[in-house]
């Protein structure tokens, strides 16, 4: 016995009508006349009287108790099923370079969205260096990773998310923020945030050495946010990726240092497929503050 017929039966005994029983089921008039009719054949009697309310026949009455026990029956068992089923699991690795917000958004409508289409998603989410993320993927000990990199993504299973230039970020009351391009020479004298877990920190310091300039630290750190707040604070200028530049900051060019950097998505061949592809599909269409069409 097929049970959305018996779902349209007690529809129709419920609400009165078979208008009334379609529009519960949310199905059409039609649809739902054909299956009580294919339950009155498997039954063999009608189970109305029809008229203008659709009455119970004498068959309908002996079936109603029946069909509301098996109905209740399937109900207590699908909820019992979904309480004891475990979520699925996908463990995503974050380097911190990666703009913040961006990545949490993106990690969780993919999450309610994979909720809904796969019935319940865990995250456990690590965060580290770029390189450090890179090699926790490399190792299988996380499902997916976002981490930059400074060549084009190349490995099986990632692709590059967008591309984008390092740029010299300041305060906008900040000296810097007076001029769209500096010299290294211009910039001796300058303050500097340095962001100690940059993945073109080690490079920008050797530019910089190369035409005779060490900048000079007010703070060096790997924290994101305190180097951040450093430079909106005015403390410092600050070597950063276009993407974390928030409001409040200038960014500027530095004629002898032309770096950049790409953002990749890195994933588990052996992880669940249908849910890393889900937050892939989303990682892809997610507006990234440093996407610009460029990967």
């Amino acid at each position: 016995m097929n049970l959305a017929f018996v779902r349209y039966f007690l529809a129709v005994v419920d609400s009165g009508s078979f208008t009334a029983a379609a529009e519960r089921c949310h199905v059409t008039q039609p649809t739902l006349s054909a299956g009580i009719a294919r339950l009155e054949h498997e039954m063999g009697a009608k189970l109305f009287d029809r008229g203008r309310r659709a009455a119970l026949s004498s068959a309908g009455h002996r079936l109603l108790p029946h069909a509301r026990t098996m109905l209740d029956t399937w109900q207590a068992a699908r909820a019992e099923s979904r309480s004891s089923r475990r979520p699925r699991m996908l463990r995503v690795a974050i380097g911190s370079t990666v703009p913040t917000a961006a990545a949490m958004q993106w990690m969780a409508s993919a999450q309610r969205r994979a909720g809904i289409e796969l019935g319940g998603v865990e995250l456990e989410i690590a965060e580290g260096t770029a390189e450090a993320v890179a090699e926790r993927w490399r190792r299988g000990r996380c499902d997916m990773a976002l981490f930059a990199a400074r060549e084009p993504a190349t490995a099986p299973n990632s692709t590059s998310l967008w591309r984008e230039p390092y740029v010299l970020a300041a305060a906008t009351s900040h000296r810097v923020a007076t001029r769209d391009h500096w010299s290294v020479a211009d910039l001796a004298d300058t303050a500097f945030v340095l962001r100690a877990g940059c993945e073109a920190h080690a490079e920008a310091e050797r530019l910089f050495a190369s035409h005779g300039v060490r900048p000079r630290a007010v703070l060096r750190s790997a924290d994101e946010e305190r180097c951040a707040l450093a430079v909106l604070e005015g403390l410092g200028a600050s070597l950063m990726p276009r993407s974390l530049l928030r409001p409040g900051l200038a960014a500027a060019a530095i004629r002898e240092v032309e770096l950049e950097r790409r953002v990749v998505l890195a994933w588990r061949e052996a992880a669940d497929g249908e849910l890393v592809a889900g937050f892939r599909e989303a990682a892809l269409a997610h507006p990234w503050p440093g996407r610009n069409g460029v990967r």
